[in-house]
């Protein structure tokens, strides 16, 4: 379920400080990529196993980016043409007020736009939760999809489904709990990464705000009373049968209930009020004070997500003509506590490298991961390549002391076949574990293709 809130917020004061920072600092770099978008039209195993068939993890984020990308296009375009001079070169203040212009109804199309029953941010919030319950082979609906319903909901679940869901294989319902929210992380970490290597015409740098803002405030919704404002209220406005309401209710009460609870059965929750079944919603005062202490420890580490220089228009930070870098932190909650992440994207002459350190936290000890990456590579005058390494030792689980050591590799090709227009070929292997925008914490072999289109801006 999304809940988002930008009212009474520091929000304002970190988009005028971004205004600020990009009316004063000189553009680093000639912007030639005018639109880039990357369609994966098939994703196996997850388009054949699972109980919805479409769409996979990987599916969502780069849909929903490419949407995004086409939002901030016309964004882009609009602003040229309200203050761009047709002749002559634009005065500063124009230049300045397109910037701020660009930022502003970038920031509200983040917002409203994401709310829109279509591939975008609410809508891909949904899909996350829903592979990952289908991975348990519990089928459900987005209920924020032009063709089912406009709510920000998952449904479709029965309280059976889920009742065995966390006697069987609690992990997995963790996990899609904290799933959704991992895709505005997802989300952040692909958009800043890929455009630390690419000078663009545009950057997506509102939406980078308001992903990391949802997150934020998702945790600070959890931690106040309004949760349990929320868990009376709101079963007013649900349907009395249990498999039209939202699987989760609250997803970050609901996984910290469960997570601090991984022995009581399910159906210990409240009884749904007048209608049948039980009530899933958990509100603040439902946690105990250990788990209560925990949710708000997370709430303050998910402002890690806002230390990224592209929130603030620092896309790149160029050192000379042949190294640029940007560096940020990342925060997602997971099924075993969490992950906290450092990653420095750097260019060095033609190589577009990634590094990346990260560490998994559970209640009882800390595992340490690695991440190592190179895109953009040119096998030939048509083939490029992108290729990814991970190593990482982590928690078993919430409570455990013992880790488990596991890893992924990944490569993806990319084939010209004519101007702007690329085949892609996805192969990728991950160990037992969890592991970002994929939904299986067992093994798994993945194969993927799709199409990419990329303008270039014209001299």
């Amino acid at each position: 379920m999304k809940f988002v809130q930008f009212h009474k917020s520091p929000i304002s004061y970190i988009l005028l400080l971004c205004l600020f920072n990009q009316s004063v600092v000189q553009a680093q770099d000639s912007l030639p990529v005018k639109l880039n978008l990357n369609v994966p039209l098939i994703d196996l195993p997850q388009n054949v196993s699972l109980p919805q068939n479409y769409p996979s993890m990987k599916q969502s984020v780069e849909w929903s980016t490419d949407l995004y990308e086409l939002g901030f296009w016309g964004i882009d375009a609009l602003g040229n043409k309200i203050f761009n001079k047709k002749v002559g070169p634009t005065p500063k203040w124009r230049s300045i007020s397109n910037k701020f212009f660009k930022y502003g109804v970038g920031l509200g199309f983040s917002y409203y736009g994401s709310e829109l029953p279509i591939p975008l941010g609410v809508w891909a919030h949904e899909e996350f939760h829903r592979t990952t319950l289908g991975v348990a082979n519990i089928s459900s609906k987005n209920g924020n999809w032009l063709f089912h319903r406009w709510d920000g909901t998952v449904y479709g679940v029965s309280d059976e489904s889920l009742t065995e869901l966390k006697q069987n294989n609690i992990d997995q319902l963790l996990y899609s709990y904290v799933a959704g929210v991992q895709y505005e992380v997802c989300s952040n970490q692909k958009i800043t990464i890929e455009d630390s290597y690419a000078d663009r015409v545009f950057y997506k740098n509102p939406l980078l705000l308001y992903n990391a803002y949802y997150v934020f405030n998702y945790f600070r919704f959890s931690t106040s009373s309004f949760s349990d404002t929320v868990k009376i209220v709101a079963p007013q406005f649900e349907d009395p049968d249990p498999k039209l309401r939202d699987y989760a209710g609250a997803d970050l009460t609901a996984w910290a209930f469960d997570m601090y609870n991984p022995e009581v059965p399910y159906g210990i929750r409240d009884s749904f009020p007048n209608g049948e079944g039980i009530n899933r919603r958990v509100g603040f005062s439902d946690l105990s004070n250990d788990a209560q202490q925990y949710l708000r420890k997370q709430k303050d580490l998910s402002l890690l997500n806002f230390i990224n220089p592209a929130i603030f228009m620092v896309n790149k930070i160029r050192i000379n003509p042949d190294i640029s870098f940007n560096v940020f932190a990342q925060y997602a909650p997971t099924h075993f506590g969490n992950a906290i992440s450092g990653y420095l994207p750097f260019k060095y002459k033609k190589y577009d490298l990634l590094l990346g350190v990260n560490t998994f936290n559970n209640s009882q000890t800390t595992g340490l991961g690695l991440e190592m990456g190179l895109y953009n590579f040119e096998l030939s005058e048509k083939i490029s390549m992108n290729s990814q390494f991970q190593i990482w030792n982590q928690p078993t689980d919430f409570w455990s002391n013992s880790t488990r050591v596991g890893g992924s590799i990944s490569t993806k090709f990319n084939y010209c076949i004519f101007d702007h227009f690329q085949l892609s070929l996805d192969l990728s292997y991950k160990s037992r574990g969890w592991q970002m925008a994929n939904p299986y914490l067992s093994n798994n072999a993945s194969i993927a293709f799709g199409l990419n289109y990329r303008l270039m801006q014209k001299k």
